[in-house]
């Protein structure tokens, strides 16, 4: 994310800036020094836009490239919030003529080329008003966390209409002149990508090529608020260990992320451990029964500690988050030397809440390399960046860190590891994974 979105809106300053230098203002006023702030902004966000649809989309080569579809999603909501923002200032600019008026005496603007799609210039103003007013709305529904998931994943579903009616609203107003220059041929670009994906969003086939028809074998509860479902499902299903998947199991309320936790044993069966974190998912914990039909799409995610340099690894799992750790075990049960030099955390409040620590026991115990740790916060202190480095010889590499769990606490440990001298962005991998 660091990177895309800013290439993104270097990309569109650029391309700004090549046709201000090959067709340049006849003159150099306040008022074509607003008309270009305007194509600026007007040009960045629809950029950003094309972005987000193409992010909704899901493409597999996108996700490996960012490093996980967490990283993917939180890209999606980053470029949306900036989108918003530069599309704003677009339409404030717009707004600032009479307060220019009143400043500066009215200059004779430059006679505009004209263009062949002129005749729906009044419209395509028109609809980009309203269009922002509603990206607005979306974007504070979206950052409003208590606003209930299921409506706002349908509210959510506007986004792909408001793209096409940006795309009428950009092509109509782009420049004549830009067409033949790569400010014109980046709008092509954007409009002919953007289209095709909020198709696909608007007809429902986004990430129908990963979906399969399924069943529930078995349902366990492990705890008053934890829940373990397996399901059969049918086709070629593979998964690596510490991928997750999206369940459907209510088409109302859509699909969900949940981690896979357990290893690929061939035969179609996928696990997932629930926890009761919202209403959803409260729900689930007594609506879900045996040979109930599920939709599982995936698999997705790089989670994966064999992406690593051979290097000594930390894994932290923090409540059900130690899931995706249960895979890994289960995934080197037959092949335990492959397992790196690990010391492997479970946090949990109390024994009442650690309802996998028995079953941590028994994998590890067969693997020599990981040695595990059960940490029960209300008998001992929550773990600490002075911890998990306090067996660091000096002068030695810094070990990787795997986490997952809540992202306060990784935030904590990432603080704690950065002063200590770690260099976290390239060795704390955490999976922070929000639909919104």
């Amino acid at each position: 994310m660091r990177r895309v979105l800013p290439a993104v809106l270097l990309i569109s300053l650029l391309a700004w800036a090549g046709a201000c230098w090959l067709h340049p203002p006849a003159q150099i006023n306040v008022w074509t020094a607003r008309d270009q702030l305007i194509l600026l902004t007007g040009l960045s966000a629809y950029m950003l836009m094309a972005l987000i649809m193409l992010l909704a989309v899901r493409p597999m080569w996108l996700e490996r490239r960012l490093g996980g579809l967490d990283k993917l999603y939180r890209l999606h909501k980053w470029s949306g919030i900036a989108a918003t923002a530069l599309v704003a200032a677009h339409y404030l600019i717009k707004l600032a003529k009479p307060l220019l008026l009143a400043v500066f005496d009215p200059v004779a603007k430059t006679p505009r080329e004209a263009a062949w799609l002129d005749v729906f210039r009044g419209s395509a103003k028109d609809i980009g008003e309203w269009a922002l007013w509603i990206l607005l709305a979306m974007v504070a529904l979206t950052l409003w966390r208590r606003f209930p998931y299921h409506v706002w994943r349908q509210v959510h579903r506007i986004a792909a209409v408001i793209f096409l009616v940006a795309a009428f609203h950009g092509v109509v107003l782009t420049p004549a002149a830009w067409w033949w220059l790569p400010a014109g041929w980046l709008v092509g670009a954007a409009t002919a990508v953007g289209t095709v994906c909020a198709v696909l969003a608007l007809t429902g086939n986004i990430g129908r090529a990963r979906r399969y028809k399924g069943k529930v074998l078995d349902v366990q509860h492990l705890s008053d608020d934890i829940l373990t479902v397996t399901c059969k499902v049918e086709g070629d299903w593979h998964h690596r260990a510490g991928q997750f998947a999206f369940l459907t199991a209510d088409r109302r309320e859509g699909a969900h992320p949940f981690t896979v936790s357990g290893a690929d044993d061939g035969t179609g069966r996928v696990q997932f451990s629930i926890k009761a974190l919202g209403d959803y998912t409260r729900r689930l914990q007594g609506s879900l029964v045996v040979g109930q039909a599920v939709t599982v799409e995936g698999p997705y995610g790089c989670f994966d500690f064999q992406r690593d340099d051979g290097r000594a690894q930390i894994w932290v799992g923090a409540g059900i988050g130690v899931t995706p750790f249960i895979s890994w075990l289960e995934s080197l049960q037959a092949r335990p030397a492959d397992a790196p030099k690990a010391e492997l955390y479970y946090c949990a409040r109390n024994a009442a809440d650690a309802p996998f620590a028995q079953r941590l026991r028994e994998l590890c115990e067969r693997i020599p390399n990981v040695t595990l740790h059960v940490r029960y916060s209300d008998r001992e202190r929550p773990l600490t960046a002075a911890e998990l480095a306090q067996d660091r010889p000096a002068g030695a590499p810094w070990p990787s860190v795997w986490f997952c769990g809540p992202t306060g606490f990784a935030d904590a440990l990432k603080d704690g590891l950065h002063r200590r001298g770690m260099p976290v962005r390239q060795l704390f991998h955490q999976e922070a994974f929000q639909m919104r």
